[in-house]
């Protein structure tokens, strides 16, 4: 509701003794309306940030009751900009991208994999619509605080019903650079969190601090899509049927893919409310000893596995255990192929 329609019914029913019953109400909604519409600029800003300015940092990343620090080198350009991330603790790996490619260094198992296909990235990605995320989600901004020596805002995500997770976020107030994150269960306690312990934002990066350290000298390298036995074939309509999902989450890539040497095409249907988003797989059944029931966790990923009609469903996602579960008992196969 607009600023002078607001003020035009506040006026009528105050000048004509109307209804005033009716005014702290009115008020309330158009509060919550504007404290949404401030929180949805933050979340803009802070988007457009993440990708738009250079940035050398250090940052602590806690999940599944483990503490890692990493250090990301991002530099931004119209082309979609470079980016290093590198571990600093545990065995040495590194993910380097461009507009080109992936390159994934492990130096645990010596190996190198390069392809299109991005790992998840360290801070959560909000789209663009906020317009439809606010169906499912309520956007709120929650005041100030300070992170890394820094003024923030923080802003919080909360999701309307119980099959998605929240989000907290800190955003600086003078660039709006994202310096904290949590992911939060419906009570609201963080189940993982990104945190800045150190940030330098500067006009241009040296190119140094773009290149690898590991060289994959001597390791094994790997090109996705080089094995045209198992490359994803994307097109035409799953033989297979997802029928309950939560409100607001759609079909947004389908594959056919062999996911093991030897094994049969699987399907992979993914689905999405913009944020959240999980994953199905569905696999024959080559023995039961290969089977995967019930639920298994790990941090704030949770996995669902049954059998049906002989086939492995696996369901799998950033999303509490009651979605992936009542994903997993909800499919089927298609009408077509009954």
């Amino acid at each position: 509701m607009c600023v002078w329609l607001v003020m035009t019914v506040v006026t009528w029913m105050t000048t004509n003794n109307c209804m005033k019953w009716l005014l702290p109400a009115l008020l309330a909604i158009t509060g919550q309306a504007f404290a949404e519409q401030s929180a949805r600029q933050w979340l803009d800003n802070m988007s457009t940030a993440l990708q738009s300015l250079n940035y050398d940092g250090t940052f602590v990343y806690l999940h599944d009751g483990k503490l890692e620090s990493m250090r990301i080198v991002h530099q931004a350009s119209e082309q979609g900009g470079q980016e290093r991330l590198m571990s600093l603790t545990g065995s040495p790996r590194e993910v380097l991208r461009d507009n080109k490619a992936v390159t994934c260094i492990m130096a645990d198992n010596k190996s190198v994999t390069v392809g299109q296909s991005r790992p998840r990235p360290p801070f959560p990605v909000v789209p663009d619509d906020l317009d439809r995320l606010s169906r499912y989600y309520h956007l709120q901004v929650q005041g100030e605080d300070r992170m890394a020596g820094h003024l923030t805002q923080v802003v919080a995500i909360t999701p309307k019903d119980g099959f998605r997770y929240g989000y907290r976020f800190w955003i600086d107030t003078s660039n709006y650079m994202l310096l904290k994150s949590d992911l939060t269960n419906a009570d609201g306690v963080a189940i993982e969190q990104v945190m800045f312990t150190q940030l330098e934002v500067s006009d241009r990066l040296s190119a140094v601090a773009l290149q690898p350290s590991l060289t994959g000298d001597g390791y094994n390298w790997t090109r996705q899509g080089d094995d045209s036995r198992n490359a994803a074939t994307a097109g035409g309509s799953p033989r297979w049927a997802v029928k309950r999902l939560p409100i607001g989450f759609q079909m947004t890539d389908f594959q056919r893919k062999r996911m093991r040497k030897g094994g049969a095409s699987a399907e992979h249907m993914v689905f999405s409310d913009g944020l959240a988003s999980l994953s199905v797989y569905i696999e024959k059944v080559k023995s039961q000893a290969d089977t995967f029931l019930g639920l298994s966790t790990m941090g704030a990923m949770n996995a669902f596995g049954a059998v049906v009609d002989g086939y492995q469903v696996t369901v799998v996602g950033e999303v509490p255990p009651a979605t992936v579960q009542m994903v997993a008992a909800s499919v089927q196969r298609a009408a077509a192929d009954k």
